[in-house]
C-alpha cells in the first residue's frame, strides 16, 4: 500500500476516535460544545474515509458507504460552527434553532439521492428549464461544500474575536479560555479548502500532502482536547448575570447606578486592589472579586467600563504590571528571571505577562527589566 494511503488510513482512524473521545467528554468541560464538535469530527472521518474508499478503488464496492459519506460533507461546516457558538456561549443550553443550520444537508441530500438514484438525472422533459438544471445541478452539488465551508468559516470566525474581548471583561489571564486552538485550527480548515479547490497545484502534490494534513490535524485536536478547561466554569445565577454583561438587551444602557453609589463602589474597588492587594491572586475572576465586594458581577463591570473606562482584564493586569515594575526595580528581587516576576506579580502565565506589559509600558519585560539595570548602574558610576 502506497504511503499516503497508509497516513490516509491513520488519519481516518484518529478522526473517529476524537469524534468518540469528543461525545464522550472524560473532563466533562464545555459538554454541548463537544458534543458538537464531536459531530464535526465525525463528518469529517467520514469525508476521509470518502475519499479513502475512492483512492483504493472501492467504490463499487461500497455504494452506499459513499452516499453516506458524501451527504456527511454537508454536516462538517454547521457542525464546526456550533460547536465555536457553544465553547463561545455563555448559556448551557441548545436552542432549536440550532438544528436550522442542517436544512442546507437536508436539501442537498435531495440533490445527491436525485444524482446518484437517477444516472443521467430523471426524466425532466426537454424543455430548456431542464436542460439547464441538469447542467447546472451538479455543479451547484460540486461548489455547494466548499461555500458552505467559507462561509461557516467567516462566520465561527468572527465569533472567536468576539469571544476574547468577552472573556477580557470577566478574567484576568484569557490563556486558558481564550480558545486559541480553535483560532489555529480554523487557519488549518482554511488552508485546506484552499488547497482542495485550488488546480493550480499538481494532483500528485495535493496526494501526498494532504493526508499528513489530516494527521497532523488529528494530532493537535487530540492535545488540546484533553487539555481543554471549562470556558466559562461558574454557578447559574453567576452565569446568568454574565449573560446581561456580554449579551446586553439594550444597546446603549441608561445609568445603572446613581453617582454616589458608582462613586463609592469605586473607592471600593480601588482599596480591594492597592490595600488588600487582591491582583496578586493569579485566579481572579469577575464572579469572585464581585463576591468580595458584595455586589452582582454585572455592577462591578459597569463600574470598571463606565467609572474607570476599563475592563476586568486591563483594570486587574494594570495593578499587577505595575507591581512587576517595582519588583524589577528593587535590588530585593533581583535574582528572580521575568518568569519568577511575573508570578511574584500575580500573573499565571508568561503570554499574558508579556501582552498586558507592553500594553501598559510599551517594552517588553526583558526591554524594561535591561532599561532598568543600565539606569542603576549610570547611577552608580
Amino acid at each position: 500500500m502506497a504511503m499516503h494511503l497508509i497516513i490516509l488510513n491513520a488519519a481516518c482512524v484518529s478522526l473517529f476516535m476524537l469524534a468518540f473521545i469528543a461525545f464522550i467528554n472524560p473532563l466533562k468541560v464545555n459538554v454541548i460544545a463537544n458534543k458538537w464538535f464531536g459531530v464535526f469530527l465525525f463528518s469529517a472521518g467520514s469525508a476521509v474515509l470518502d475519499v479513502l474508499i475512492n483512492q483504493t478503488g472501492h467504490s463499487d464496492n461500497y455504494r452506499q458507504l459513499i452516499i453516506f459519506n458524501e451527504l456527511s460533507r454537508y454536516a462538517i461546516a454547521p457542525a464546526l460552527y456550533l460547536s465555536v457558538l457553544h465553547y463561545t456561549a455563555v448559556s448551557k443550553q441548545v436552542r432549536p434553532r440550532e438544528y436550522l443550520h442542517f436544512i442546507p444537508v437536508l436539501i442537498f441530500a435531495v440533490f445527491t439521492g436525485l444524482l446518484v438514484f437517477a444516472p443521467g438525472m430523471p426524466n425532466l422533459g426537454n424543455s430548456a428549464f431542464a436542460s439547464g438544471l441538469k447542467i447546472v445541478l451538479p455543479i451547484l452539488v460540486k461548489l455547494s461544500i466548499p461555500i458552505q465551508l467559507v462561509v461557516y468559516w467567516l462566520l465561527s470566525y468572527r465569533m472567536l474575536r468576539r469571544h476574547l474581548s468577552n472573556v477580557n471583561q470577566i478574567v484576568s489571564d484569557n490563556t486558558p479560555v481564550s480558545l486559541q486552538w480553535l483560532r489555529q485550527l480554523l487557519w488549518g480548515i482554511l488552508f485546506m479548502i484552499v488547497l482542495s479547490v485550488t488546480n493550480n497545484i499538481p494532483s500528485e502534490v495535493l496526494r501526498n500532502f494532504i493526508p499528513l494534513g489530516y494527521l497532523a490535524g488529528t494530532v493537535f485536536i487530540t492535545y488540546y482536547l484533553l487539555v481543554q478547561k471549562e470556558v466559562y466554569p461558574y454557578e447559574e445565577v453567576q452565569l446568568q448575570s454574565l449573560e446581561l454583561i456580554l449579551n446586553p438587551v439594550e444597546e446603549k444602557p441608561k445609568a445603572r447606578l446613581s453617582a454616589e453609589l458608582m462613586d463609592e463602589l469605586k473607592a471600593r474597588l480601588i482599596s480591594l486592589m492597592e490595600t488588600e492587594r487582591m491582583f496578586l491572586n493569579s485566579e481572579l475572576n469577575l464572579p469572585e472579586l464581585s463576591e468580595k465586594m458584595g455586589v452582582s458581577p454585572h455592577d462591578v463591570s459597569y463600574v470598571l467600563n463606565e467609572g474607570m473606562h476599563s475592563n476586568f482584564y486591563q483594570f486587574i493586569n494594570a495593578y499587577r504590571v505595575a507591581e512587576a515594575k517595582q519588583l524589577m526595580q528593587s535590588g530585593k528581587y533581583s535574582h528572580l528571571n521575568i518568569l519568577g516576576i511575573a508570578y511574584n506579580a500575580g500573573f499565571n502565565s508568561k503570554t499574558t505577562f508579556n501582552t498586558a506589559f507592553k500594553r501598559e509600558t510599551g517594552l517588553s519585560p526583558s526591554q524594561f527589566m535591561k532599561q532598568t539595570a543600565d539606569s542603576q548602574q549610570t547611577v552608580i558610576a
